[in-house]
């Protein structure tokens, strides 16, 4: 019962960030034909994190329906360069103190079977790697290592680190470190869809 009545407020919350993100995309169409040239750019960001919110709380529900067990994730082929991009400078702009560098070249062209939630990946662990950090000034290197059939992201952080102890624990569902702040939810999803990906 718990479960349904979980599964039925997803639906209903989704429901009505769906309605409400149709409001606010089509004011801010409506706004392109006011907005001065320099706060296009600020309109525009604006735009994209709309469309982005929309796809997160459509691919939301498919999650769901993946940790009931409806069905099997449809995994498709993703542009890795984009969806890293987009999380990094997502996480540059919302932690200003923060310096994310991505060591290397994305090549052009290169895919990764997922699905849409991939980007949430990337922003649960750029995030992480922000707020769990005890430097004043965070120091977060994004590197990619290219194999014939695998691609490697490391996001290595000049923060605490989690102790051995924790490692395996960390990413389970609730789990959080001693000091966290957090719902312990970040990191378990990570863990379960880049299992889905294998």
């Amino acid at each position: 019962r718990r479960n349904e009545e979980l599964a039925l407020l997803n639906q209903i919350v989704r429901h009505d960030i769906k309605n409400d993100l149709t409001v606010i995309l089509g004011w801010g169409d409506a706004l392109r034909d006011y907005v001065e040239p320099a706060g296009r750019e600020h309109l525009d960001r604006i735009m994209n994190a709309g469309d982005h919110i929309a796809g997160i709380a459509e691919t939301a529900g498919d999650f769901m329906e993946i940790l009931e067990g409806d069905r099997e994730p449809e995994l498709h082929s993703i542009g890795l360069g984009p969806v890293l991009r987009s999380e990094i400078e997502k996480t540059r702009s919302a932690h200003a103190a923060a310096t994310i560098t991505l060591s290397d070249d994305i090549p052009a062209g290169l895919t990764v079977s997922a699905t849409d939630l991939l980007s949430s990946v990337f922003r649960n662990l750029l995030n992480n790697a922000v707020t769990h950090n005890d430097k004043s000034d965070p120091a977060i290197t994004v590197e990619i290592e290219t194999g014939p059939d695998m691609v490697d992201v490391h996001i290595i952080d000049n923060g605490p680190g989690i102790p051995d102890s924790q490692q395996a624990e960390i990413f389970g569902r609730g789990e959080t470190g001693s000091k966290s702040q957090g719902s312990g939810i970040g990191l378990y999803l990570v863990d379960t869809l880049v299992g889905m990906y294998d």
